[in-house]
């Protein structure tokens, strides 16, 4: 690639946050390394790490997790389970088992426990800066009712992965590889307004994704230091241009909105702002943690099958047949493993032979939440895509199923979210809506608990709670048909339908 120099080397360095291109040789899986678990109230790390560098990367994170806060936009919303991190010493063995050729980590949001899995780049570096990038999407979730674009939360999440904390406590954050973002806003391989246009989700396998990444860092950054000409601060305004984007307007529409900043200005003004930085630095932010107390945390070591079943539990949406390959082999030397019976149930070719792995789990641990709530969504599952008249009898044994699993474990938000699904299936709205309301109440950036919780209030008569839901998804599902679903709803409410005219 032709250009600055210090620009290419910025991007073999800094700019592998975002890509690795991993070459794989050949090895033993990763099921074959030595698997450590450390945690605390909130982290629950998995890694084959040694313990010193595994207890550091802890406390780092811990570090960092009290710094974000002064920094994330929103408060906490509610205490969001720890998540679980699992950390890769090598980057061969995350490439080898996710089979991601583009990126080096990702974070799977869950009702129950988020997944942040991460390696190293292939030279065994930024392992630290790679945590605090996918530990801020973890953040993002538990802080904000607002859903964010995914070029600003990809942007944010690595502009705070240039935070840094000294031993007395003192934060810095905005340095970053400013020859690189001025480089790649001077000679972008794509469009930034092509990058701003990016709502819902990016597609790991493109080519072009670290470009991507760097070019949202660059203008997250942009946003968050540049000034305007009379000297006010584009960061004065984040705030209304997130809420705009959140409401359903594009990118494009709240930067000219609420930053005052038109399509065509947008490069030039970038341009200028990382031309007058020069090769240093922009200006950084500063600021001092007060009463951080250092957490304790408890360390030990996996076995080989609890090291398969972490590895299965991590890849199974991925590569459901190297899960079933793990799951089965814990079997064989354990058929009274409930996690995999789970597991495999959840990957089975059908909802009616999953049942089967379900029922075997039940029979060992009857009073297990996770137990009864699979059995309740396989049952649901199986009348949702089939109706039969055996459906009343299997709703009401998902719903009992629910119901145990509430009675063991309050907090369980999936239960809750199942059991108003069910009874918003039921026809019974007033009862959905305390169960939807709790799984909200800890997800309440979902597209699809919004959807549910939207019809429970249309079909309960309250229009104004259904629009707000409603409009949620609509904005802010990922998938085509579900938007429709929810521009369906919204419909009716708009022709004023109500809900004993329905079908």
């Amino acid at each position: 690639m032709k250009g600055n120099p210090s620009a290419r080397l910025w991007r073999q360095t800094a700019g592998c946050i975002v890509l690795a291109l991993l070459s794989v040789a050949a090895h033993a899986g990763p099921e074959s390394r030595k698997w450590c678990r450390i945690a605390t109230d909130h982290f629950d790390l998995v890694t084959d790490l040694g313990e010193r560098k595994s207890v550091a990367l802890l406390l780092s994170l811990d570090r960092f997790r009290a710094a974000a806060y002064a920094v994330l936009p929103g408060r906490p919303l509610n205490p969001p389970a720890a998540p679980r991190l699992l950390v890769f010493k090598r980057s061969q063995d995350f490439a080898s088992l996710f089979e991601f050729p583009h990126i080096v980590g990702f974070m799977r949001p869950a009702l129950e426990q988020s997944l942040l899995a991460f390696g190293p780049d292939h030279n065994g570096r930024h392992l630290h800066a790679f945590a605090y990038h996918e530990y801020t999407h973890f953040l993002l979730r538990s802080r904000t009712m607002l859903n964010l674009p995914i070029w600003y939360e990809e942007g944010l999440a690595s502009y705070l992965a240039s935070l840094s904390i000294d031993a007395e406590g003192h934060v810095t954050l905005g340095r970053g590889p400013n020859a690189l973002l001025r480089f790649l806003v001077k000679q972008p391989s794509l469009p930034i307004l092509q990058v701003l246009s990016e709502r819902f989700r990016l597609d790991w396998q493109r080519h072009d994704l670290s470009d991507v990444y760097t070019l949202a860092w660059g203008l997250v950054r942009f946003l968050h230091h540049a000034s305007r000409s009379n000297g006010s601060r584009y960061a004065e305004d984040i705030g209304a241009m997130l809420d705009a984007i959140d409401a359903g307007a594009t990118s494009l529409q709240a930067f000219e909105e609420a930053l005052g900043i038109a399509p065509d200005q947008l490069h030039p003004l970038m341009r200028a702002y990382y031309d007058s930085a020069g090769d240093e630095p922009a200006k950084v932010h500063r600021f001092k943690m007060e009463d951080y107390e250092t957490p304790q945390y408890k360390r030990d070591c996996l076995d080989d099958d609890e090291s398969r079943y972490v590895l299965a539990q991590a890849v199974y949406p991925h590569h459901p047949e190297k899960a079933a390959a793990y799951y089965d082999a814990i079997l064989q030397r354990d058929p009274r493993h409930v996690g995999a019976l789970l597991g495999r149930s959840r990957i089975a070719a059908s909802a009616e032979l999953g049942l089967q792995d379900a029922n075997a789990a039940s029979v060992i641990a009857p009073d297990d939440p996770a137990v009864n709530v699979r059995i309740g969504q396989l049952h649901t599952a199986m009348c949702e895509l089939k109706p039969t008249d055996q459906c009343p009898q299997q709703l009401g044994t998902a719903a009992t199923a629910y119901h145990r699993a509430l009675a063991a474990a309050s907090h369980r938000a999936d239960a809750a979210y199942g059991l108003g699904l069910l009874y918003l299936l039921a026809g019974q709205p007033e009862e959905a809506l305390e169960y939807l309301l709790a799984a909200h109440f800890r997800a309440p950036w979902s597209p699809r608990i919004n959807y549910y919780l939207g019809e429970a209030h249309r079909l309960g008569g309250d229009q104004a709670r259904a629009r707000a839901h409603l409009n949620k998804t609509a904005n802010w599902h990922p998938d085509e048909a579900w938007r429709q679903r929810a521009n369906e709803a919204l419909q009716k409410l708009d022709a004023g339908i109500p809900a004993s005219a329905e079908g």
